[in-house]
């Protein structure tokens, strides 16, 4: 899981959804909306299912990451390296990173 600092304009939640190829879902106006896009994605052979959440109470965003098998910690490692990077090059900052086993 990412999570991601502060909030997000509609421009800027375009511009991470386009870089991440997310799907469209969801509406910043709509206090109920959670989920904001998803896709999948592979990367150094970790596929995975990436999905954008607002958590309807706090308000804070996160990227869920679900690991479609049981790739290399390695692997793993690489596919963080890279949607870090693509979040990151959004312009919106990562508060922290999780990973569980």
């Amino acid at each position: 899981m990412i999570d991601l600092a502060g909030s997000l304009e509609q421009a800027t939640l375009d511009q991470l959804r386009s870089t991440l190829g997310l799907s469209k879902a969801g509406r910043l106006g709509d206090d109920w909306d959670e989920l904001f896009g998803e896709a999948k994605r592979t990367v150094a052979g970790a596929s995975a299912n990436v999905e954008l959440w607002r958590d309807v109470d706090s308000h804070r965003w996160r990227l869920d990451i679900e690991l479609v098998a049981d790739p290399a910690e390695s692997d793993v490692q690489s596919l963080l390296t890279v949607l870090r990077a693509e979040v990151e090059a959004t312009g919106v900052q990562i508060a922290s990173v999780s990973h569980r086993r």
